[in-house]
């Protein structure tokens, strides 16, 4: 298993109730296994995903990030990556 994050600026928080559904949708359209969406402040947020494998992964955040400056004006600002080691 492989785990994605990044951290998101915007300028405004979505309208989840519309939007997440959808978003959810995609990303388990894409392979995702697991997609959580954390609002952190009035124009941040957090994305954590978890993926079956990196190529996976890789494949799908290429496609959602290079689109997320059409989406709400949001903006990448941090990302991490890698290897789910432990968990439960």
């Amino acid at each position: 298993m492989y785990a994605t994050s990044a951290d998101w600026s915007f300028d405004q928080v979505a309208d989840f109730s519309e939007m997440g559904p959808k978003m959810a949708a995609s990303m388990k359209a894409a392979g995702a296994v697991h997609w959580h969406f954390v609002v952190t402040s009035e124009t941040t947020a957090r994305s954590m995903m978890v993926w079956p494998d990196k190529e996976t992964a890789h494949k799908a955040i290429k496609m959602f990030r290079d689109d997320a400056p059409n989406q709400n004006n949001s903006k990448i600002t941090s990302t991490c990556e890698g290897e789910i080691v432990a968990g439960f």
